[in-house]
């Protein structure tokens, strides 16, 4: 299909990267005016613009954007609307593991609910009242399928993804009545720079991403970020516009069916060739 989003205005958080980029890049290609929402390095941000515009679509960059910062929010959604006049789509993807940052552990907590739990709310807060007024809009919300259903433990980053579902349930239910539609995608083992922090030597990362997918996917493999993208697109347009409130696995069968070597982390070969930070 073309143009499915066409002349709609998204702003994309965590476009410069892993899952929101390829997000950004897909709404581009399908016609929307794309508001890159990048980390608080200005030059992947930059990047992402360059090539949504190199394919004929439309882009902005308002300079950085740090989800932890509700007046830095506030600025970049002011922006939008002095250019744009609305938002009509939020995919908010900003978000962050601090497991291997080496903070303590007060620092650790608050970095990480910041940035994945306190972000989200005021980055979907911010744009809600404008989408009521105009009597419609699209709220994307990423959790995690490990948010419900752990290969590995990471509390913090896990119980404030868990934060977001109730978010963007509780955000269904206020918006439906003026047209406002929230949905969360929950993605499994993808590929992205989350593993890249994780687990910095990449050929340790693939096998070890690999192990998880024989292992925990039915499908067997591990995931993309052009597959969140494409279900982004999905809850972004009008092929979905009877879904609200959506709390939907993007994982290759993960939270819905069982693979026949469930569970990984409960393997004793697995367990030797985990990272020390996963272990």
């Amino acid at each position: 299909m073309k143009d499915m989003l066409k002349g709609k205005v998204a702003w994309v958080t965590g476009a410069s990267s892993g899952m929101g980029e390829a997000t950004a890049l897909t709404f581009g290609k399908e016609g929307a005016i794309v508001i890159v929402g990048g980390g608080r390095r200005k030059e992947p941000a930059m990047e992402t613009c360059r090539q949504i515009e190199e394919a004929g679509g439309t882009a902005r960059y308002y300079g950085p954007l740090d989800v932890s910062d509700p007046e830095n929010i506030r600025d970049h959604y002011a922006k939008i609307i002095a250019e744009f006049g609305r938002v009509d789509i939020l995919a908010a993807f900003a978000g962050k593991s601090f497991d291997n940052d080496n903070l303590p552990p007060d620092e650790h907590w608050k970095r990480t609910m910041d940035v994945n739990m306190k972000g989200m709310y005021d980055c979907c807060m911010a744009v809600m009242p404008g989408m009521k007024e105009q009597r419609s809009g699209s709220i994307i919300i990423c959790s995690s399928n490990g948010a419900f259903n752990p290969t590995t433990p990471a509390y913090e980053y896990h119980m404030a993804k868990g934060a977001c579902e109730a978010l963007a349930v509780n955000m269904a239910l206020d918006g439906a009545a003026y047209g406002v539609r929230v949905n969360c995608i929950k993605p499994g083992c993808i590929l992205t720079g989350f593993w890249d922090e994780l687990i910095p030597d990449k050929e340790e990362q693939l096998k070890f991403t690999a192990q998880i997918a024989k292992k925990e996917v039915p499908l067997q493999r591990a995931g993309t970020s052009q597959d969140i993208a494409n279900v982004a697109l999905f809850f972004a347009s009008e092929l979905s516009s009877y879904v609200t409130g959506l709390r939907l696995f993007v994982g290759g069968g993960q939270g819905y069916i069982y693979s026949p070597n469930q569970s990984f982390l409960l393997s004793d070969d697995a367990q030797d060739t985990l990272p020390v930070g996963v272990r």
